[in-house]
C-alpha cells in the first residue's frame, strides 16, 4: 500500500508539473522515461488525471503523454545525438536521420 500510494503521488506531481510545462511552452508530446515510467499505469493512470484536472486551455489539453519508446535508454540516447548528432536525431522506426531529411 506505501509503495502504492508513492507511484500515485509521484504520477499526479509529474501530472501537474508537466502541465506547467505544456502551459508555458505550447507542447504536443510529453515523452516520460526512464525507470519510473516503467511502471505503467501505476504512474501514468494519475499522472494523466492529474494533467487533465491542470490542463486549463484547449492546445493544453491535446498535448500528448506517452512513456518513452527507448525505455530507460531514452536519456542515454538524446543525450548522445546531442553530443554527436548535430542536425540528426534517431527515430525508432528509421534509426538515425538528419534534419535535411537525408
Amino acid at each position: 500500500p506505501v509503495a502504492l500510494a508513492a507511484l500515485r503521488r509521484a504520477g499526479e506531481a509529474v501530472g501537474v508539473a508537466i502541465a506547467s510545462a505544456s502551459h508555458l511552452c505550447d507542447l504536443d508530446v510529453v515523452c516520460v522515461g526512464g525507470g519510473l515510467a516503467q511502471a505503467g499505469d501505476l504512474l501514468f493512470g494519475p499522472l494523466r488525471d492529474a494533467y487533465a484536472a491542470q490542463a486549463r486551455m484547449d492546445f493544453v489539453k491535446a498535448t500528448q503523454i506517452v512513456p518513452a519508446a527507448l525505455g530507460q535508454d531514452a536519456g542515454l540516447v538524446g543525450a548522445a545525438a546531442l553530443l554527436f548528432g548535430g542536425g540528426s536525431y534517431w527515430s525508432p522506426d528509421s534509426g538515425w536521420s538528419d534534419s535535411a531529411g537525408i
